[in-house]
């Protein structure tokens, strides 16, 4: 579409500026993410600063619809009514096709995993499929651009999902955080198919009850999912039944999983995986490492029939799946056959299944970790007493402390588990934890995953759990074999 196109489709007021034509490629109301080639949509109806303009032309903005002209800023402006109401008549008319399904996973923990699951899946069964989450923007299993939040706003979604210009049927696969719930960036995404993977303790600095965090997380199902959508639901979360209740009064379809009255379950047979489906049992040869993965998997498979895929293949394709970047990532092996191994768990729950589902031989594993600042302060204390009892060494590090003095995160961790050591850098911390490693030993690296970056007073800093940790376990093993 042209700048010269917009008038023709958005009731312009006022036109400011205008002198080149040029082509459309993006539109968003964050000036944060705009590129080469986008409208910037800036409703001054809301918290608006000046510098959010300059930013996106900075970024690449090529014009700017609101409500407001600023006359001091040459990029061509648009003025019209209803800012809204404009933008969503662009995203119509310069979108493509729409996708087979919209799928929208949330949950406390296991969001990433499961949409990278079912991505896999989908293109294992030579479907297109697009994702969107924590890890970023992916087109077939490969990575398109980076994400800033895990839910972004309602155009950017619109424009991953509805991207696709294949003649093959595209799928697109999304995590939905309660943030994004709670600030309606969903709202009027037509999600078909909807899944929870759990509910435990995170974001009370936001939500300030486990009831208020809840109930965000329902909305999804209840304000959000298209009426003759189907609900992906686990068994395993408290109270679930009324929510049950809830949709059957909607006449939403429900399918269960997670338990084994559920339609759908995965659990172990000998050293296979046993699949459940309607009452019917299938063995599957399948590497299983931990009970989340089992409770994952089965939410992915539920989600892939609702999707309409057919069982048959779905079934081929489980034995190929991948793991989600620093998602219990095998960093690799020392030389005395000890391992490390990193993950995102930044929540009580998370984290206490990690230990629990690497304790081996009778050796619970090592674990370092830290809380982030500015964040639910609440779980620092439980976090620790997780720690304390179910993990052998503990290392007590800085996360992203933010704008929060890291010595007093630290501190509020360590008052729980004493026996731990405290090392506020979190590269030496890394360092000493892995020279520490008794042999067939494990160490995990928590709450960072696949982060490439440390947050501290405001200053991004370069920092790659992965990396920092091969280049310490490369070091060692070159020592011990001189």
């Amino acid at each position: 579409m042209l700048l010269s196109n917009l008038s023709n489709f958005i009731k312009c007021e006022q036109i400011l500026h205008f002198k080149k034509d040029k082509n459309i490629k993006f539109i968003s109301s964050n000036s944060k993410i705009i590129r080469k080639n986008s409208i910037f949509v800036s409703d001054f109806k809301k918290k608006i600063k000046k510098n959010y303009f300059h930013e996106a032309i900075k970024n690449g903005a090529i014009g700017i619809i609101t409500n407001k002209l600023i006359t001091d800023i040459k990029v061509p402006q648009f003025k019209v009514k209803n800012v809204s109401l404009s933008m969503k008549k662009i995203l119509y008319k310069i979108k493509y096709k729409a996708p087979n399904n919209i799928v929208g996973i949330t949950g406390t923990n296991g969001k990433t995993s499961v949409v990278w699951m079912i991505s896999n899946i989908v293109n294992l069964c030579k479907l297109d499929v697009i994702s969107y989450g924590t890890l970023g923007l992916y087109k077939d299993l490969k990575k398109i651009n980076d994400s800033i939040l895990t839910t972004p706003e309602s155009e950017i979604l619109y424009q991953a999902a509805f991207s696709s210009n294949s003649n093959n049927k595209t799928e697109f696969i999304f995590e939905v955080s309660s943030h994004g719930i709670s600030k309606k960036r969903i709202e009027g995404f037509p999600i078909n198919i909807a899944a929870i993977t759990n509910i435990s303790q995170d974001h009370l600095d936001f939500h300030k009850t486990m009831k208020n965090y809840r109930n965000t997380k329902y909305k999804l199902f209840l304000k959000y999912l298209l009426n003759k959508g189907i609900a992906v639901l686990n068994d395993n979360i408290d109270g679930i039944a009324r929510l049950k209740k809830q949709l059957e009064k909607k006449n939403i379809k429900i399918i269960t999983y997670g338990k084994n009255k559920s339609d759908i379950n995965c659990s172990i047979y000998k050293k296979d995986l046993k699949l459940k489906v309607f009452k019917r049992n299938y063995i599957i040869k399948y590497k299983i490492v931990t009970e989340f993965e089992l409770q994952n998997l089965s939410c992915s498979i539920s989600c892939c029939i609702a999707m309409g895929l057919p069982l048959s293949k779905i079934i081929k394709t489980i034995p190929k799946i991948t793991k989600a970047e620093g998602r219990m990532q095998l960093v690799d092996k020392l030389y005395n056959s000890a391992k490390v191994f990193v993950d995102y768990a930044h929540t009580p729950e998370a984290l206490k299944k990690i230990l629990l589902s690497n304790f081996k031989n009778k050796q619970k594993p090592d674990l370092l970790f830290g809380c982030g600042g500015d964040r639910d302060k609440s779980k620092r204390k439980i976090m620790g007493k997780i720690a304390c009892k179910y993990a052998n060494n503990v290392y007590i590090t800085d996360d992203n402390p933010r704008n929060e003095n890291p010595s007093l995160i630290r501190k509020n961790i360590f008052s729980q588990c004493k026996r731990a050591i405290e090392i506020g850098n979190r590269k030496k911390a890394i360092k000493i934890a892995i020279k520490n490693l008794q042999p067939k030993s494990i160490l995990i690296i928590a709450g960072k995953g696949h982060e490439k970056n440390q947050i501290q007073f405001n200053k991004i800093i370069s920092f790659d759990d992965v990396k920092i940790s091969k280049l310490y376990i490369n070091k060692i093993n070159a020592n011990a074999s001189k």
